[in-house]
């Protein structure tokens, strides 16, 4: 899939294999914008900061299932070297309106959307995922407190 969506044209996709260094995600995240959304907001002291928007989906790794929401991730680069040597991202997960796009992404989204149905995941609906869980029980995650649990959190979860 990672190979399918990176043939969309102007389209650069990004991929987080390794479970965010540490722990267990039940998910694969990737973060896709158009080139033209990698804007630089600043740049000091040999360094450069790229502000980028783009559309994060999340792919479970327990089912073929998947999450679509918007981020503006950060990234600082040693202009010199073009090492990264700093950065900062959100996540889908812990936050109820993440689920959400403008209508900036909506071309985006829809070939994004076809690329999953090419590889049958159902993407899953924001209103269904966070609604409370039905059933006691206890998730492995970082992103919310036991007993507070939603739908979300027993299908995409992250523990550290």
């Amino acid at each position: 899939m990672f190979y399918r969506i990176n043939r969309i044209r102007n389209l650069v996709c990004e991929v987080e294999w390794d479970h965010f260094g540490s722990g267990y995600a039940s998910f694969v995240e990737f973060f896709c914008y158009q080139k033209d959304d990698a804007v630089t907001v600043e740049e000091k002291y040999g360094r450069r900061e790229i502000k980028t928007e783009g559309i994060i989906i999340d792919i479970c790794r327990l089912a073929p299932v998947a999450i679509m929401g918007q981020d503006d991730r950060y990234k600082t680069i040693r202009i010199e070297t073009h090492e990264i040597v700093g950065g900062a991202y959100g996540s889908l997960l812990g936050s109820t309106n993440q689920l959400n796009l403008s209508e900036k992404f909506r071309t985006s989204e829809e070939k994004l959307k076809q690329a999953l149905k090419e590889f049958d995941y159902e993407l899953l609906e924001a209103e269904k995922m966070n609604q409370p869980l039905s059933f006691k029980t206890k998730i492995p995650t970082i992103y919310c407190e036991p007993g507070e649990y939603l739908v979300i959190d027993a299908i995409f979860y992250w523990e550290d």
